[in-house]
């Protein structure tokens, strides 16, 4: 569909998308991604004072184990997070440098259109869309995520 991994995507290219529900299907994946990250940050920094609570007895009654299952939360947060990121490792070339950019500050860190504009130094708002549309169709795509008129 791309001739060059570094072009957008072309508007007659995107018109078999139903771009609303793409769009939908990439934000949830990435709000999970965040989420993920979140939750993994939360537990690791608690990770030490739950072992050291452990060890003064605290939590033996036997019939559960806090820290197990926390371990066991880290790795499904790990596992997610690192599937995406593996999956951005194989494709980013697909993407152009303007693309890898709301990537990594839309989809990743949520940050505001302005600030992705500032970014990018572009004052068009139609500009970043055609972008980021392109963007998101195509990280659609990595993921199984893309819907069809």
């Amino acid at each position: 569909m791309v001739k060059n991994s570094n072009d957008y995507l072309q508007l007659a290219d995107l018109k078999v998308f139903d771009y609303n529900a793409t769009k939908t299907n990439v934000d949830a994946l990435f709000s999970k991604y965040r989420r993920y990250k979140n939750k993994e940050e939360i537990i690791r920094k608690r990770y030490k004072a739950s072992l050291s609570l452990d060890n003064l007895g605290i939590y033996s009654n036997g019939k559960s184990d806090p820290v197990g299952n926390k371990i066991e939360q880290l790795e499904k947060y790990k596992k997610f997070i690192d599937t995406v990121d593996e999956v951005f490792k194989l494709n980013y070339g697909d993407l152009s440098k303007d693309e890898i950019v709301i990537y990594k500050k839309y989809l990743i860190d949520k940050l505001s259109e302005e600030k992705i504009m500032e970014y990018l130094n572009i004052s068009s708002s139609s500009s970043l869309y055609a972008r980021k549309r392109s963007c998101i169709i195509k990280v659609a795509m990595w993921f199984d995520l893309e819907v069809y008129k």
